[in-house]
């Protein structure tokens, strides 16, 4: 995304050490890296940026727009605890995502919202969750709205 000068300010919001797999039980990490989550103000629209996001399909390999009702329910589903905390009722049965493709288009993907509650597994499984470190990323953003 390529936001022009002036128009936005960004504040870091914390450091990730990020290593898979996440379990030494696993085996030992074949990636490991350190990320840093920013949050970035524009004077956009959410459709706006929409417009204008171009994410990288080598690195990107689907995004969406959570409100922050979800962004807590997700953040609350803390991995390495045995029952996750008590969600709301009221939360969408499914969200929207985009999923690139190689060519870097996006196509719309229906999320059921288990998929984004749900927490890593004792056992190396290929299901797909909400990382540790996006979780942590959440915790931050919430904390910093307030």
């Amino acid at each position: 995304l390529h936001l022009p000068q002036g128009q936005f300010s960004w504040v870091p919001l914390g450091l990730w050490e990020s290593a898979y797999p996440p379990r030494l039980s696993w085996g030992l990490p074949k990636y490991h890296h350190i990320v840093l989550y920013l949050l970035v103000i524009s004077q956009e629209s959410q459709q706006q940026l929409q417009a204008r996001i171009q994410p990288n399909p080598s690195e990107v390999s689907a995004f969406m727009w959570l409100t922050p009702d979800v962004a807590a329910a997700v953040a609350a589903t803390e991995d390495g605890t045995e029952t996750p905390r008590l969600l709301p009722q009221d939360l969408p049965p499914s969200v929207l995502a985009l999923e690139l493709e190689e060519d870097g288009r996006a196509r719309p993907l229906v999320l059921p919202m288990s998929t984004l509650l749900r927490m890593i597994p004792t056992m190396a499984e290929g299901k797909e969750r909400v990382s540790t470190g996006t979780k942590f990323a959440l915790r931050l953003w919430l904390q910093h709205l307030g």
